[in-house]
């Protein structure tokens, strides 16, 4: 017994001293260590705690990985600027600007280091091989379009590939040995790719999931098989020399629903390949997939399965693995880094939520976190976690490169940080202050009176504008996001701002799409909801299943000027952001704590919401965020959560819907909702009506004393239909020919209405009769059209035009995985944040 104890101790001692040896001259040449992502660096440890060596100030924030050689640190951040930097002394040695002034920015391609060579990628097109001693560019290879995946070395070769899917393999001095192009191989599209012309003449009709091609996370590599996320699908490449061998493409597809996004890849150091994926409404997973006898044999990781009725997060990082056990990220309360293995059950080990990668070292792991902190954590989630907060609580979104018993890494603060045991540096003082708009809208649209301010364009939510838009439309920037989102994101002062349904908002640039500012609060779940911008502020509700509040933050720095809390289901069905009316902030919501799924209210009518379930709606005071008065409508039935509010000639016009049920009618047996008008000084109740009530995922519209409801539901039996209703009294102006369904808004057009039924069609109706004009938009999802005169604009930035019978004239590039969220004008362009495909998107109109 004593030797058994005496040799366990041995060998623990043993383990210590190889963890914790330190040899220098340690090299980290790509991203997360190896070309196959795996992140695991086992021979690697650090000693905490660490102190500062240095921070060296970039020129953008960073949002790339670095890499070590020879005693240099070496990153690229978002204006496309390579760094060289002494490891130990954390000096500058060189610098290198990549060329393409303000349009180069939100460059996510880390470096990787081949021999005496540095290789990255850039958002201008342009695939750079510099000389890593000097900076001095070796090779310039043209592209063509911009480059998000991190260059992979493996076998002698250097393997990238561009947003477009074209993949090249190449010497270390750059030398081009073969490329391969997914888009014309496996689609069979000869145009160009970034231009919704070529797309609809290729198609004869719009794009849908089937023409997906992004490759908007990193390619993998193991060995000499490539592993090529393609928007939905996976391209196994062979690398025989001279050109590679497809093996397989291959797409996670159910019948009749759409392939999905890929949100992370990595390849684990036995060969085994982890995907992230996320179809849509927070479902997805982490699948482990070996390529075996020219089939993918497909297992789902443990504990790894989110879903629209689950209160679990995505996460928007590859994962990390070892020996079977996987350790991912994601943006989630108690679950910053968590270890999944098929003996146990998901183990949170600790850390602040990210949606950065974690680097696996001997027996810690390393990573970022949303708060600007690193976090060094036990694998054995013993023990304790050490962090380290950086100058200004900017979010670390990359992860970190580890040698010699130091760690480096990029922060969105603009530094590049180096920790090390004999770290006595302070912290920087000076705030690069990256906040700033460096590139100012331009164009006729610039006046405050063409921004798309609120998620259906204006207080009544009529979802409509003019801003002159007109062809040809090109593609003016393109950016990535980690994230979903349900609804659009809007506009004001140059900036776009957007709401993630896992609880990060943030602001780009509406110029070049380069990030301003982010901001992230934990506790908000699957919260489809829009931000909205008044007067130099964003107020965004953010809802969770424990907790749900509205916040203000300064628009200009994403600062938290006041946050109030209110209650409810974070679900889809909120339709829409507060109303603002002089310096008062309206928003409706429910009472009711939720447990299990019941937070998850679905559109059908036959659901009966709780009987404690009190439809509330509050005015706060827009400055402090006092409450001024809240409105209790319990007295009409219960419900709350599906619902919505417009402000039209100074009148606050509420409606909503409480479903089939009969124990929600409370006063009113007949009635599955209830609309009134109010004065929004101070609530008083100017008429009400139970007969004409909005019907489930549908906001309440106004234009010409006029207001329009829709909804999921059917009115009248199985019939469904759009109520017209005066806005002075609530009486029915008329009813609509029958509908299949009018979901979100009924956008009220010059000419027309328009509406637009789940799965089936949209509808063009006569705005003085209700009657059907036009059956159009045939098999699109659950998509937030709107109109931008004289066009309809849906997913993917496809574009009908209105004055032309409804023709489509422009669809496409397939930027997203799926068709809930559109397109929309503001400042005369149009922008697209994708639902689930992680990207951003800018076109230009007209010459």
């Amino acid at each position: 017994m004593a030797r058994f104890v005496y040799t366990t101790i041995s060998f623990s001692i043993v383990l210590s001293l190889l963890c914790f040896s330190t040899v220098y001259g340690e090299d980290w040449t790509q991203f997360k260590f190896d070309s196959g992502h795996s992140g695991g660096a086992a021979d690697r440890s650090v000693r905490t705690p660490l102190g500062l060596l240095g921070a060296v100030p970039l020129t953008d924030a960073a949002f790339t990985a670095p890499a070590v050689s020879d005693g240099r640190v070496y990153i690229v951040d978002g204006s496309g600027a390579a760094f060289c930097v002494n490891a130990e002394t954390m000096e500058l040695i060189w610098k290198f600007q990549s060329p393409g002034g303000a349009a180069n920015c939100s460059n996510v391609s880390s470096p990787a280091i081949a021999g005496r060579y540095l290789h990255f990628g850039a958002m201008t097109g342009y695939y750079y091989v510099l000389d890593k001693v000097n900076g001095s560019v070796i090779k310039q290879i043209v592209c063509g379009e911009p480059i998000f995946s991190a260059p992979a070395v493996s076998n002698g070769r250097v393997y990238f590939a561009t947003l477009g899917s074209k993949v090249y393999a190449l010497e270390p001095d750059g030398t081009v040995c073969w490329t391969w192009d997914f888009v014309k191989e496996t689609m069979g599209f000869k145009g160009n790719r970034w231009s919704g012309a070529d797309w609809l003449k290729h198609k004869n009709g719009r794009v849908t999931w089937e023409d997906q091609f992004c490759c908007v996370r990193n390619l993998a590599v193991y060995q000499k098989t490539l592993v090529l996320p393609a928007g939905g699908s996976l391209a196994w490449l062979e690398d025989s020399g001279d050109a590679p061998v497809v093996r397989k493409v291959y797409a996670l597809n159910d019948p009749n629903r759409e392939s999905p996004a890929t949100l992370g890849l990595s390849i684990s150091k036995d060969g085994t390949i982890y995907r992230q994926w996320h179809r849509r409404d927070n479902r997805g997973a982490v699948d482990a997939l070996r390529f075996r006898n020219g089939e993918v044999e497909k297992s789902e990781v443990p504990g790894t399965k989110t879903w629209n009725d689950l209160p679990w997060s995505l996460s928007f990082s590859s994962v990390s693995a070892r020996e079977g056990v996987v350790y991912r990220c994601r943006p989630e309360e108690n679950f910053g880094l968590c270890k999944h293995s098929a003996e146990k059950e998901t183990q949170y080990l600790g850390g602040y939520p990210s949606i950065a990668a974690p680097v696996l070292l001997c027996d810690q792991a390393i990573y970022g976190g949303l708060d600007g902190s690193l976090y060094i954590v036990p694998l054995s989630g013993e023990g304790e976690v050490w962090s380290f907060k950086t100058a200004f609580g900017k979010a670390i979104t990359a992860p970190a490169a580890v040698c010699d018993g130091r760690v480096y890494f990029g922060c969105e603060d603009g530094y590049l940080y180096g920790l090390g045991p004999d770290g006595e540096e302070p912290l920087p003082q000076k705030d690069l202050e990256l906040w700033r708009i460096r590139s100012p809208l331009t164009g006729s649209k610039t006046d405050a009176k063409y921004n798309r301010f609120t998620s259906f364009s204006d207080w009544a939510n009529s979802n409509a504008n003019e801003q002159g838009i007109k062809p040809p439309f090109k593609m003016k920037w393109i950016r990535k996001y980690k994230g979903t989102v349900k609804h659009f994101s809007v506009c004001g002062e140059g900036r776009i701002y957007t709401h993630t349904a896992e609880g990060q908002i943030f602001a780009v640039e509406q110029e070049t799409g380069r990030l301003l500012w982010r901001r992230y609060w934990p506790g908000v779940h699957v919260s489809f909801t829009s931000p909205v911008y008044y007067e130099g502020r964003i107020l965004v509700p953010q809802a969770g299943i424990e907790k749900s509040m509205l916040r203000c933050l300064d628009a200009e720095t994403g600062n938290l000027i006041w946050e109030a809390p209110f209650s409810g289901s974070p679900s889809w069905n909120r339709q829409m952001p507060p109303i603002i009316y002089k310096n008062m902030a309206f928003y409706p919501f429910s009472t009711g704590k939720f447990t299990g799924k019941s937070w998850l209210f679905e559109h059908q009518s036959t659901f009966g919401f709780p009987k404690d379930h009190k439809p509330l709606l509050r005015a706060w005071n827009v400055d402090t965020g006092d409450v001024l008065w809240t409105k209790d409508f319990s007295e009409y039935g219960a419900g709350g959560d599906d619902v919505g509010i417009c402000l039209m000639d100074g009148v606050l016009y509420y409606s909503c819907y409480f479903g089939d049920s009969a124990k929600t009618r409370r006063g009113f047996p007949n009635a599955k909702g209830v609309t009134l008008a109010m004065k929004p000084e101070d609530g008083e109740v100017l008429w009400s009506t139970v007969e004409y009530t909005v019907h489930a995922g549908c906001t309440i519209t106004g234009k010409d004393k006029r207001l329009y409801l829709g909804g999921y539901n059917p009115v009248e039996g199985k019939t469904n239909r759009v109520w017209c209703l005066d806005a002075s009294d609530g009486s029915l102006v008329w009813k609509s020919d029958p509908v299949l369904g009018a979901i979100h808004a009924i956008t009220i057009g010059k000419e027309h209405l328009f509406t637009h039924a789940q799965y089936q069609n949209g509808y063009l109706l006569d705005k003085e009769t209700g009657k059907i004009v036009k059956t159009l938009t045939k098999g699109y999802n659950c998509t937030r059209f709107n109109i931008s005169e004289p066009y309809l604009i849906g997913s993917n930035m496809d574009l009908y035009d209105l004055s032309d019978n409804a023709k489509l004239i422009s669809t496409g590039p397939q930027v997203d995985v799926l068709e809930c969220v559109g397109a929309y004008a503001s400042n005369g362009r149009l922008f697209y944040t994708a639902n689930g495909g992680g990207v951003q998107v800018s076109v230009g109109c007209g010459e």
